[in-house]
């Protein structure tokens, strides 16, 4: 990609991870995380533990309006283990703390949840910019199939060691672009902050696609079984493949996690400062509790999803109103 005498993206270099939880996460573990950026760890959850959790989650469907598709599969949920903590019972499991623990140095926090259905064929992505680590490792995301997943019904696929990749950050990006560099660097007023951040991200989206066409990179698609686990790191690129055949489901959830004293900033954050001042704002801070031996950040709303609109709901109103 050519940059036009414009700086070229900060590179993040993998940072030497402690001994924590060393003697529990094998070297084959280890060596596919450090090269590919994502591991898969199978028959993790039983089958009743998957059945629980779908019961769960379709009990909930049936209350929430979350806008079913020809097939009867409706969008995804975030946060609904705000609303239903058992929802939190499979993320406390000991295969994935212990690997977390080693990648992270230290215990890890679950911070979020989404509830899948069906495939969501999204474009490649990385988690990081919608919730930026600091340091840039101390953040996953962890995703189990609460089915067998047929390769037509829109399975994830990863970038292999894209996670080791040059990553912009929104000085990178702007810095490309002089007409969108004078608004990040002096914004008219709050009310076009939203603007800035989305056309920011699709920037952002743009340089990225582009640095992965360069590099003819190959999207992967694993084979997962109902109760296999997948952990990826929050610089891996990751999305969803095509449904060929959405008459299939894609039943699973995604746990996303953090180092224990990481700091955590939002994707406005991120996309409205350099990567030096965002050190200096105020990270994502919420009440913390225990579930199962596994501390998560205590929010209170949850939301659903229709054609990529999101509707936040209040935790408290929705537990009054049933």
């Amino acid at each position: 990609m050519e940059n036009h005498g414009q700086p070229e993206p900060h590179q993040v270099v993998p940072e030497q991870y402690s001994g924590i939880g060393n003697n529990l996460v094998s070297m084959h573990l280890k060596k596919q995380w450090h090269e590919e950026g994502f591991v898969c760890i199978p028959g993790v959850v039983s089958r009743s533990e998957i059945d629980a959790h779908n019961e769960l989650v379709s009990a909930a469907r049936l209350i929430l309006d979350d806008c079913r598709d020809a097939h009867g599969f409706g969008d995804r949920i975030g946060q609904l283990h705000q609303v239903y903590p058992d929802l939190m019972n499979i993320s406390a499991k000991s295969e994935i703390l212990d690997f977390l623990s080693w990648a992270f140095g230290e215990s890890p926090v679950l911070f979020g949840s989404l509830q899948f259905e069906k495939g969501t064929e999204q474009s490649p992505h990385i988690d990081a910019i919608f919730f930026w680590p600091e340091p840039a490792y101390s953040m996953a995301g962890v995703w189990v199939a609460l089915e067998d997943i047929d390769p037509d019904a829109g399975p994830l696929f990863y970038i292999p060691g894209s996670h080791k990749w040059p990553f912009y950050h929104s000085d990178d990006v702007v810095a490309r672009r002089p007409n969108l560099k004078a608004r990040w660097e002096s914004p008219e007023n709050a009310e076009n902050l939203d603007n800035l951040v989305s056309e920011i991200g699709n920037a952002w989206t743009e340089d990225f696609i582009s640095m992965e066409r360069d590099r003819a990179a190959k999207r992967i698609s694993p084979e997962i079984k109902a109760g296999d686990v997948v952990i990826w790191h929050s610089l891996l690129a990751h999305g969803g493949a095509p449904r060929v055949n959405p008459a299939l489901s894609r039943r699973s959830v995604v746990y996303h996690y953090f180092g224990r004293t990481a700091r955590l900033y939002t994707f406005s954050q991120f996309m409205l400062n350099g990567r030096e001042d965002i050190k200096n704002l105020q990270p994502t801070e919420m009440p913390r509790r225990v579930h199962n031996g596994l501390e998560f950040m205590q929010f209170p709303h949850f939301a659903t999803y229709s054609e990529g609109v999101e509707r936040v709901r209040s935790v408290e109103e929705f537990n009054h109103d049933q």
